[in-house]
């Protein structure tokens, strides 16, 4: 019964595989390099970690979206380093009146040239503020390109937990077989009651379905994964990799000192930034402007020219933004709070994976050791004694299924370690499931 259990592990803690999809003679990145604006079709090979997220990274239109934000955030703050631009003006004076005024013979022609200059370092400030707006946006769509990792991680977990759900399924479609092709033997020679075949009928029809069931479910899962790299129907063959790369859970003290680094933190961080930066843009908005001017006046009566100048100073009687100001000052305030609220639900949410991962890993390290050894050689012992006429059917059949209980829910332990796993992974930002456990090395 051995066989049925996954091999050595290469899903590692936290699900990262660093790993490739197989094909012969071709690289990934050849594969996928093929019509870079849609995904490849993988024509039933087979599809390790590394691979789907490379496919979804690469596909999903969600992180598009970003990229055309950050394009966005940077030229805008492009845009907001560029001053005023100057502006060409004319003036006519003393023309249509009345007596020497009454054609344009007496005009008066002002050609002038006004640029005002922004003082306070309003232009560097703003183009400060427009940057951290940038970062932000790059850092959204990091954590974006996080999130996705992970939900691929997830998706691709539970169709390796599928994959077992069935491969157990068609064990037990094989051992039903058998026992019924045993049973109608004895009954030829009429070593048992015929009523044996109907149990044995019965036993290998309930076995069917929970195949046929397990298969539709692994349909479903694989459907699930291939939209990740905007794909409606799969064309891979099996995922490949372990659920069995288990490790003691890291103490919750070294989790909490990780999560002070966490890139979901860092934007808070960003966040004071840009509010400092825009608290300075208003307050360079209350000091004044210079707005002067300088040109050439014609006039008309003597055809003489001469030079004109002006210098404008706006008085800030009534408004120096001050009312900006502390509004600004205002939202600065609260960016420590919200920090501190979002490192609770950080903080819970990582406390409810922690506890998961805790438990499952008891499930599965006692299952594995304990529970599903004792299962197997109870299964092993009960076929030998059925054949030696020693157990009714009903006796293997009731030992069988007990075996096939513990086996899925070995399985699903592993899928809900490795997924807490995953999910701690993303709310720490950590990457790379060696960053995770210390006790994995490179």
């Amino acid at each position: 019964m051995k066989k049925n259990r996954i091999g050595q592990s290469l899903l590692g803690f936290g699900g990262f595989l660093a790993l490739m999809i197989f094909m012969p003679g071709s690289s990934t990145m050849e594969v996928f390099a093929r019509e870079a604006d849609t995904p490849p079709d993988l024509e039933g090979r087979e599809l390790i970690l590394e691979a789907a997220i490379d496919l979804a990274l690469q596909f999903n239109p969600g992180l598009k979206v970003f990229s055309a934000a950050e394009n966005e955030a940077l030229a805008r703050a492009e845009q907001a380093g560029r001053g005023l631009n100057p502006e060409l003006g004319l003036e006519v004076e003393n023309f249509i009146g009345s007596g020497d005024y009454s054609g344009f013979s007496s005009a008066e022609y002002t050609l002038f040239l006004t640029q005002t200059f922004q003082l306070g370092g309003k232009l560097s400030k703003q183009r400060e503020a427009a940057g951290w707006n940038a970062e932000t946006v790059q850092l959204e769509a990091r954590l974006q390109a996080l999130d996705l990792q992970a939900q691929v991680t997830r998706v691709f977990v539970e169709i390796l937990t599928a994959q077992q759900e069935v491969s157990l399924a068609r064990e037990l479609v094989r051992l039903a077989e058998q026992d019924l092709e045993f049973v109608e033997r004895r009954v030829k020679k009429g070593s048992t009651s015929p009523v044996e075949i109907s149990r044995a009928q019965v036993a290998l029809y309930s076995a069917r379905m929970v195949h046929d069931s397990s298969r539709q479910a692994l349909k479903i899962k694989k459907i699930q994964l291939s939209t990740l790299w905007n794909t409606t129907t799969p064309t891979f063959g099996i995922a490949s990799g372990s659920l069995e790369s288990v490790q003691p859970v890291p103490e919750w003290e070294e989790l909490i000192h990780r999560l002070d680094q966490s890139p979901r933190l860092k934007r808070m961080e960003l966040e004071a930034g840009r509010r400092r930066a825009e608290l300075a843009v208003l307050r360079s908005q209350g000091k004044i402007d210079l707005t002067a001017s300088a040109g050439i006046r014609h006039f008309g009566n003597g055809g003489d020219n001469a030079a004109v100048a002006a210098i404008t100073i706006p008085l800030p009687v009534h408004n120096r933004n001050q009312d900006g100001i502390r509004a600004g000052q205002y939202g600065l305030d609260q960016v420590d709070a919200l920090r501190q609220t979002q490192l609770v639900t950080l903080r819970e949410d990582l406390a409810e994976q922690h506890e998961q991962m805790t438990t499952a890993y008891i499930q599965v390290t006692t299952i594995r050791d304990e529970i599903l050894p004792a299962s197997e050689q109870a299964l092993t012992q009960t076929n030998v004694a059925y054949r030696k006429g020693l157990f009714t059917l009903t006796d293997v059949i009731s030992v069988r299924r007990t075996w096939f209980e513990l086996s899925s829910r070995y399985f699903t332990a592993l899928a809900t370690y490795q997924s807490a796993a995953v999910e701690m992974a993303r709310i720490l930002g950590e990457q790379e499931p060696n960053k995770l456990n210390p006790l994995e090395k490179d």
